[in-house]
């Protein structure tokens, strides 16, 4: 038997290699690449930081992958191994089924804890280091999203809560004034919505980006309020200030654009995350959903490679004689199934019709679940 679990571990680590990196490509030929471009055209990269920040998105996609690349394996596997009556002759011999899935057992039990260490210790720390690496460059850019007609930029406090949001749009022709001064647009429109009922809308003749940073120059601040909501005298439109020259300070404070209140809950480790909920949950705030489905996922994405083998189960039992073989089928089956139940409770979870915990851990439990239930099946078949 340690032969045969030496043999079957070899073959499946090589499948799994495969399996996740194939996932991983069709990912990246598709998604990935079309950010590629639109970080090349809009935002002005160069191919080298581009490549750089693609690579540094690779852990994060490793994890979410690794537990659809250990399903593949098992199933791969043990397909092969059914069809050449390996599994068959063991049973002869009287090996429990139990003990011819303990290779894959431990595979899944490696693959998790694997999958944990990445997502705790490599992942949201490249996610992180990327983030900063695309501010940095376009902070260096002679001008940031040069082929944008329209910018958003927003600011969130440790709740989650937007602070601070404004929409740029410029309007007109570029005009280039030279490498060393930065670049110029004629006429931009900035929204500020941070406030209920209030628009504040500052228009500059023309902006300069430059010393990574926006300076207006010959504009105007109107503030905009609904008059069927607010009395009183200040409800209507006007003129709030007249200036020569000024800098937008959510575009200049690159250091706390850097900072820690830009980070995304993948950007996080599963302490900075578990600080966060603790934050909210001392202010008296409902926490949300999003957050703690993210949290709870840093456990349950890894305990998904080893579930994932004992739902992979029935496919020993499915070839016990000639007939069709449904392996493939199965197979087939729970790797959509994965992916599709963990979009559904994701969207049930956010929109609140759903418990966190149980989104997360509601498509291993009835994955699992049905693994053990067909196993028994056909054991008394």
């Amino acid at each position: 038997m340690k032969l045969y679990d030496r043999y079957i571990m070899i073959e499946t680590i090589q499948v799994l290699t495969v399996g996740t990196f194939a996932i991983l490509g069709l990912f990246y030929g598709t998604t990935e690449f079309k950010n590629v471009i639109d970080m090349m055209t809009q935002s002005g990269l160069s191919l080298q930081t581009v490549l750089t920040i693609m690579a540094l998105q690779l852990p994060t996609g490793v994890v979410y992958c690794l537990p659809s690349g250990v399903l593949m394996a098992v199933m791969l596997v043990l397909i092969r191994s059914s069809r050449d009556c390996e599994v068959m002759a063991l049973q002869l011999l009287g090996v429990p089924l139990l003990r011819v899935l303990a290779p894959f057992l431990v595979i899944g039990l490696l693959s998790s804890s694997a999958a944990f260490l990445v997502s705790e210790y490599a992942a949201p720390q490249c996610r992180d280091l990327a983030r900063r690496l695309f501010i940095i460059a376009a902070n260096k850019a002679q001008r940031p999203f040069p082929e944008r007609s329209e910018l958003r930029l927003e600011e969130k406090a440790d709740d989650g809560r937007v602070v601070s949001t404004a929409k740029i749009i410029e309007l007109g022709k570029e005009s280039f004034i030279g490498p060393g001064e930065g670049k110029k647009v004629l006429g931009l429109v900035c929204f500020d919505l941070t406030t209920k009922n209030v628009v504040k809308l500052i228009y500059a003749s023309s902006a300069q980006w430059q010393n990574c940073g926006w300076t207006l120059n010959d504009g105007r601040i109107y503030e905009l309020v609904n008059a069927a909501l607010v009395s009183g005298e200040s409800a209507g439109t006007g003129v709030q200030m007249q200036f020569a020259s000024m800098q937008l300070p959510f575009v200049v404070q690159s250091d706390k654009t850097i900072g820690l209140n830009f980070k995304t809950t993948l950007d996080k480790t599963t302490g900075e995350l578990l600080a966060n909920i603790r934050t909210i949950e001392s202010r008296a705030i409902k926490v949300p959903p999003y957050l703690l489905v993210q949290f709870h996922r840093r456990f349950s994405y890894p305990l998904s490679c080893f579930f994932l083998v004992l739902a992979a189960a029935p496919m020993v039992l499915f070839r016990k004689r000639k007939g069709a073989d449904f392996s493939l089928i199965y197979g087939g089956i729970l790797i959509v199934s994965f992916f599709f139940l963990q979009e559904v409770t994701m969207a049930l979870a956010v929109n609140g019709r759903l418990d966190a915990v149980w989104a997360t851990y509601l498509p291993l439990v009835l994955l699992t679940g049905c693994g053990f239930l067909l196993t028994i099946v056909l054991r008394r078949a």
